[in-house]
């Protein structure tokens, strides 16, 4: 293969090479995620030692859930109402001063109400501060490389979700949390000083600056964003394919029950098919390059959320583990490119006076139907058993997405330059 043909099936990494402002954001944002990933994998263990109560664990999480929900809701609007910039940069700091409470309390304190106040509001600040991000990048790159910017944002996430929780159970095996938390604290912090830094360079266009009028209420504001996207037929396309691509998530919780039942029980099987998932998304993200000449974006997208779903339910009728690991890496590759395209086609379809709400509405729905899949997918598993759940479940899930291919036109259709369309 030719050094050319090479650089363009590898993810395109133009943006951190032509915006020093993407760049110190993507960097930023990679050490942050590390912090959190470490904090989230500490939160459960501490309340459980604290508590001895599954169901306060349970609890905190819930909280935790409907934090970042409103989070998001909330960011949406605020990001689309004045500079996200400065938004950014105060809700880093609340989720670096969030994390570092969590470790004084596990110092000193050692109360579980510390922890469900710090982890809301490490929820709120967090999701906030990811809508802005996301609001502000697209006016920190040329439109053109948005298919890279999901990329490596897809990249840098899941890094962290691999790197993160195997480094912070470690921790907490041989220390104590307050080692996570005050880690978690660090991060966020050393960037936020460096964000403090570079500010002037993430100053987003005056057009996304003043998007929403001043005498615009928030609830009309968040009124006027779900109409956009209720009219923008791609918006609305992606946000449809959304719910039903995150119902995928739900498989995840059938691992155990199918390991135990089909594949010894071994709990190490249990991780390597968490890893492998997570491989695949990395391995899609990195091999994106070739998203971008892609002419009908919107039906790849379909298309990949058809195969991740027939991928899921292969599992079910496998018995060996290394052809269960590949299976779970092609899921992976899958989902990773629906995520590269879902990030891209929002960006580019949607205003700059709207890609607050529009990312905040994407985010929180996301939260939702990964717990709806998550719910779904248990009851098929208490009434079927995990192998057969895997592969029912998966398989009406795939005749789902199959049917939306056919019912959203839109975005079946849409072509990457076409513009925005407020028609149906």
């Amino acid at each position: 293969m030719s050094r050319s043909a090479r650089r363009s099936v590898l993810v395109d990494v133009g943006p951190l090479r032509d915006s020093v402002a993407f760049r110190y954001l993507f960097v930023a944002r990679a050490i942050l995620l590390l912090g959190v990933g470490l904090v989230a994998v500490t939160v459960p263990l501490e309340v459980y030692a604290l508590t001895g109560s599954t169901p306060t664990v349970g609890v905190v999480a819930a909280a935790e859930g409907f934090a970042f929900f409103a989070g998001y809701l909330a960011g949406g609007v605020l990001a689309d109402r004045g500079d996200r910039r400065r938004l950014i940069v105060q809700t880093w700091f609340v989720c670096g001063t969030s994390f570092a409470g969590l470790a004084l309390n596990a110092l000193f304190l050692h109360s579980v109400w510390a922890v469900a106040v710090f982890v809301v509001l490490n929820g709120v600040s967090g999701s906030i501060c990811i809508t802005a991000l996301l609001a502000v990048l697209p006016e920190l790159v040329d439109r053109s490389q948005l298919h890279a910017v999901g990329a490596l944002n897809t990249l840098a996430m899941r890094l962290g979700t691999v790197l993160a929780p195997a480094a912070g159970g470690a921790v907490m095996a041989v220390a104590g949390p307050e080692w996570n938390y005050g880690a978690g604290a660090v991060a966020a912090l050393s960037t936020w000083v460096g964000l403090l830094a570079a500010r002037d360079r993430m100053r987003p266009e005056p057009a996304a600056a003043q998007a929403v009028s001043p005498v615009e209420g928030p609830i009309r504001s968040l009124v006027n964003g779900y109409r956009f996207i209720v009219g923008e037929p791609v918006v609305r396309g992606v946000m449809v394919a959304g719910v039903v691509g995150m119902c995928g998530g739900g498989s995840l919780v059938l691992v155990p029950a199918f390991v135990d039942a089909e594949l010894g029980g071994d709990p190490r099987v249990v991780g390597l098919m968490y890893s492998a998932l997570s491989a695949g998304l990395i391995i899609g993200a990195v091999g994106s390059g070739r998203l971008v000449g892609v002419a009908r974006p919107g039906r790849l997208l379909l298309v990949m959320m058809v195969v991740s779903f027939l991928c899921y339910a292969a599992v079910g009728f496998a018995s060996v583990v290394p052809v269960v690991l590949l299976i779970v890496v092609a899921a992976g590759i899958s989902v990773s490119v629906e995520e590269v395209l879902r990030y891209a086609l929002l960006q580019i379809r949607t205003p700059a006076a709207m890609l607050g709400r529009v990312n905040s509405v994407f985010g929180a729905q996301n939260m939702s139907g990964a717990a709806v899949g998550a719910l779904v997918a248990g009851v098929f598993g208490a009434a079927l058993g995990p192998a057969r759940a895997f592969w029912m479940y998966n398989v009406a899930m795939a005749v789902v997405s199959a049917g939306v291919l056919v019912a959203l036109p839109g975005l079946r259709r849409a072509r990457i330059g076409d513009p925005p369309t407020t028609g149906n």
